[in-house]
């Protein structure tokens, strides 16, 4: 009896296990099993806090071969742990990227325009014809009007001198063009500029795609959809295109030499965006960065990184949660 209660003592006095898991640090039990939040295996505690020592010992100077000392922000990771969680890296450079926009867009059918166009001339004949009426308040105004409708000085010009037929407007391009309006979202607007090639397709002609450029883009935003109207011209020799006719247009944007990363390596905490730099074979240092546009899968730095560093583009969230683990959720790594 004596004896079992010896036991039963020692086995109470022993330290009670915990496990926890990577990604979520917060999340502990007292026994084995799997997260409940994301289903990672638990780990336990004090395997990981020995495990976080010997990496450290392990983890020479660059230069020295000695054990260095590390920043606030900075941590070790085995080389076997990086296997483990996924790590991949890639090179903060300077690349030539492409942004393609894609477009709801249909061939042009615009009687209010076309209406107002007409006037518009009208009024030029009557003043030519009649100077002495004063007529040039009326056509003030009626350029006020074709602007509004999206028209630019030049095509305003263009139109009215006998280089195109309004009735282009309502019954569809004459002389091989084609006009094709389009809705761009604001937040691309910048992104757009008249004399952009552009190109259409339609489902109507699946093997054809027109190409033209961007003639011109409306002044006032559609408040319901925060889109504004795009004008285009296209190459149509066959007259394929009819008014009204749907399809989709694209447009490709060029950007030299920006400064960027894949936009994996970005981890977004909602008050701040956050990467992680390789600053050794097995040393890893969290910095802030401010970012600039999206291009495809690539994102712009505007500054936190440098041309040349390496940050890791792949199990950015294993390595923040391990970040968090060794360093605390404090200083850099307070989300």
């Amino acid at each position: 009896m004596l004896c079992a209660l010896l036991v039963s003592t020692i086995f109470c006095a022993k330290k009670k296990e915990t496990y926890y898991c990577p990604m979520h640090p917060t999340y502990t039990s007292d026994r084995p099993g799997t997260c409940p939040i994301c289903g990672m295996d638990l780990v336990k505690k004090g395997a990981a806090e020995s495990n976080q020592k010997k990496d450290a010992e392990r983890s020479p100077d660059s230069e020295t071969g000695n054990p260095s000392e590390q920043s606030a922000n900075e941590f070790f990771l085995s080389e076997e742990k990086q296997r483990s969680i996924g790590i991949k890296t890639d090179k903060v450079l300077r690349r030539n990227l492409i942004k393609k926009i894609n477009l709801y867009s249909n061939v042009a059918y615009d009687p209010d325009l076309y209406a107002a166009l007409t006037e518009y001339k009208a009024a030029l004949r009557s003043s030519e014809l009649f100077p002495e009426t004063g007529s040039s308040i009326t056509i003030t105004n009626l350029q006020l009007r074709l602007r509004q409708l999206g028209l630019s000085t030049e095509q305003i010009r263009v139109w009215t001198s006998g280089q195109r037929d309004p009735s282009e407007l309502i019954l569809g391009g004459k002389g091989g063009k084609a006009h094709i309006y389009s809705q761009i979202y604001e937040s691309d607007l910048s992104s757009a500029k008249a004399g952009l090639p552009f190109h259409f397709k339609t489902d109507v002609y699946p093997n054809v795609e027109f190409e033209g450029k961007i003639k011109s883009i409306d002044t006032i935003l559609d408040k319901n959809n925060r889109t504004l109207r795009l004008r285009s011209e296209v190459s149509d020799p066959k007259q394929l295109l009819k008014p009204q006719m749907f399809g989709n247009g694209s447009i490709e944007v060029s950007f030299s030499a920006v400064l960027s990363v894949p936009t994996s390596a970005i981890l977004d905490t909602g008050t701040r965006k956050l990467a992680y730099v390789r600053t050794g074979p097995d040393r890893f240092k969290g910095v802030e960065i401010r970012t600039g546009k999206s291009i495809e899968n690539w994102t712009e730095v505007l500054s936190g990184l440098a041309e040349g560093e390496t940050v890791v583009i792949e199990s950015t969230f294993l390595i923040d949660s391990e970040a968090r683990i060794r360093l605390g959720d404090s200083g850099e790594h307070k989300h």
